[in-house]
């Protein structure tokens, strides 16, 4: 079966390469045309990492050290394209939280970008305290521009940062002999010093000695027919020269985590704070393992023979029992001062569509974790008793707590802190027009789940209920993980592959073992509860079902009571028109407001609808019935509603509904055996 607007010789190319034996085929469905637009495939996971950006410089230079403490906001988000890359920026599976099991989850099924943002606690603040990040102090052979030891710090904070080793050599090259002119030198045509330049002298019959360029400037020649360029040291030098070198350093910096080796090297780096490629600046901007210290601002070698020297990290300190669910939601608003954090972080990122927040609170008591491997023992061919190896059992991991998170969801204050931290979570994503990925808690009877659920009223929100169990990759056990960044991974790869009017559910979920809890666990016959898995659809809840074959998601609704929102296809639907709308139309703010405009601005959005239209994301058989665009003409009163707008453009759409339910009724008919009927619902 093939769409009806794909053309007869693309399908028929397309089965003809799939088909094998004989018997009855499926072509996909293919999609004519392009879906143009923002991207909504795009998740963002708010979580506690072992390493990762944190206290970043802000890059707005109105967020100096007079708005925020050291000009840093503490957390950032950072986009990744694949599990790797997480790893590569924070650190795996370490750590007590449940953001990495979520990323990867994420890219399992599919995903193919994703932002990240850690949270580490708020106080104290780096520059201003006590520091949690390690510091790199170098061997005596370099100094910085105070006269003591040169040091850099880990970029970030924690135990990762004790890992670090750096190593500084200093490169030379040979200038042009200059001339002496007191305290300046006169450079041979053609040659160039920056400002900063450490340069490496010797004076005829003397030795080595080191001195800064700390300016230029230029002076007619002696013969008057052009202009000589002149090299500003900082002291004197005795004597005609004999040599003279450029001196610039080389980094090394070396990351000893036993999971991931880590390797930079910096080469040409200026030696102080006025050279173009001056060390400080350049590992600000560059560098992910290290940065300098803030009062740093010149490296110097301890004297002219340049002997390298080696660094080793100490001081840096894992801070997890500090975290509480303030630190996931970022600036107070009563505190102007206060740096952004959190979901703060996410504002106003162009492509990101939903969020999940997997660490937001910490289960009491998680189910413990089940050993798949198998017992060694020293028993041999021969039907024997079976005798355990001492010591072989599973090791038991160091635990790693987050006190600050931990909550009990079968406590029913504990129940209500949770719904409200959630309930926050779903209005930040209102207001950055996102949809919040919920996780139902785990532990809850079904008439607590139910009673969750009734504290919500959002589109913007959707809620998974069963916990998964998967393989815990760092050893031979399962582990029990939320089901909602597979929900997440689900919407992207479904979006990708089929576009966004299609429901993202019914999927089977990559690495996934069991469900641990709900009514999609099934019964000792393997069967699930119909009943509890209706009075769940029906009140919006979307539950993770264990079936023959693994687990799926059973449908894709939204935390809406409104039935025309109830569909996250709708939702997404509509979001993904304001975001293009707003995106697309900007042009519009600057042309003139006459009839050219109002005919220019109809057609562009009509052309979106009928995209949207061919692809199904509308219900209707025709445009005509599908959406509606009015745009009055110029001196129309636009209304109060609108704020006084001189241009009003009206866009309504009926999205379409995935089909949920295939009805399916068999018969027996007298004399004619066994009939099926269908029908949909």
């Amino acid at each position: 079966m093939t769409s009806p607007t794909a053309p007869a010789t693309t399908a028929a190319s397309s089965l003809q390469l799939a088909l094998g034996s004989p018997g009855a085929y499926f072509a996909p469905d293919a999609v004519d045309v392009p879906q143009r637009g923002v991207r909504m495939d795009v998740c963002a996971f708010v979580g506690v990492a072992p390493r990762g950006p944190a206290w970043e410089r802000a890059d707005d230079p109105a967020l100096d050290g007079s708005l925020l403490p050291a000009g840093r906001a503490r957390s950032s988000a950072v986009p990744v394209e694949s599990w790797a890359e997480y790893e590569e920026v924070f650190g795996g599976y370490g750590g007590p939280g449940l953001l990495p099991h979520a990323v990867a989850a994420f890219f399992a099924q599919g995903g193919r970008r994703a932002y990240v943002v850690r949270v580490v606690p708020c106080a104290p603040v780096p520059d201003a305290g006590p520091s949690a990040r390690a510091v790199l102090t170098f061997s005596s052979q370099v100094r910085d521009g105070h006269g003591a030891d040169l040091q850099l710090q880990a970029r970030s904070e924690g135990r990762w940062g004790d890992l670090l080793t750096a190593t500084l050599t200093f490169s030379v090259v040979p200038l042009p002999v200059p001339e002496l002119d007191g305290q300046m030198l006169v450079l041979a045509p053609g040659a160039a010093v920056p400002t900063g330049t450490l340069l490496r002298l010797r004076p005829q019959g003397g030795a080595d000695e080191l001195r800064l360029v700390t300016g230029s400037t230029r002076r007619p020649t002696r013969d008057g027919t052009g202009w000589e360029r002149l090299a500003i040291l900082d002291a004197p030098v005795t004597g005609p020269l004999e040599r003279a070198e450029e001196v610039t350093g080389i980094l090394d910096v070396v990351d000893g985590d036993p999971a991931r080796a880590r390797r930079e090297r910096f080469t040409g780096l200026g030696l102080t704070a006025d050279h173009p490629r001056w060390l400080g600046a350049l590992l600000s901007t560059s560098s992910r393992l290290v940065e300098p210290l803030s009062s740093l601002d010149a490296v110097l070698p301890a004297d002219p023979r340049l002997a390298p020297a080696d660094a080793l990290a100490t001081g840096g300190r894992d801070r997890y029992a500090l975290i509480t669910p303030e630190d996931f939601f970022g600036t107070d608003p009563t505190d102007p001062q206060a740096p952004p954090a959190g979901l703060d972080a996410l504002r106003d990122l162009p492509d990101c569509a939903s969020v999940v927040v997997p660490d937001l609170y910490a289960p009491a008591e998680r189910p413990s974790a089940e050993s798949v491997s198998v017992p060694a023992t020293l028993a041999g061919a021969g039907f024997k008793p079976c005798v355990p190896i001492p010591g072989s059992g599973p090791t038991r991991q160091p635990r790693v707590d987050l006190p600050g998170l931990r909550l009990d969801p079968a406590q029913r204050d504990d129940r209500a802190l949770i719904v409200a931290l959630q309930q926050r979570v779903v209005a930040f994503a209102e207001q950055e027009n996102m949809v919040a990925l919920l996780d139902v808690p785990p532990g809850l009877r079904p008439r607590d789940v139910l009673s969750w659920r009734s504290a919500f009223d959002s589109s913007y929100a959707a809620a998974y209920h069963g916990w998964l169990r998967v393989p815990d990759p760092r050893a031979d056990r399962l582990i029990t993980v939320p089901s909602a960044p597979y929900a997440a991974g689900v919407i992207a790869a479904i979006e990708r592959a089929r576009g966004l009017p299609f429901g993202p559910a019914h999927v089977l979920l990559t690495g996934v073992v069991d469900v641990a809890e709900g009514p999609g666990r099934g019964t000792g016959a393997g069967a699930a509860d119909g009943d509890a898995l209706g009075a769940l659809h029906r009140a919006g809840i979307n539950v993770c079902v264990l079936g023959r074959d693994g687990v799926r998601i059973t449908a894709a609704r939204t935390l809406a009571r409104d039935p025309a929102w109830s569909q996250l296809t709708a939702r997404r639907t509509v979001s993904f028109l304001q975001r293009t709308l707003e995106q697309q139309l900007a042009w519009a703010v600057f042309e003139p407001n006459g009839d050219l405009l109002r005919d220019r601005l109809r057609l562009a959005v009509e052309h979106l609808l009928l995209d949207l239209h061919a692809v199904g994301a509308f219900a209707g058989g025709s445009p005509a019935d599908s959406f509606f665009v009015r745009v009055p003409a110029a001196g129309t009163p636009a209304g109060p509603a609108t704020g006084g707008a001189d241009l009003l453009c009206e866009v309504g759409v009926a999205p379409s509904a995935p089909l949920e339910f295939l009805v399916v009724r068999v018969l027996r008919a007298e004399g004619d055996g066994m009939l099926s009927t269908e029908g949909n619902t």
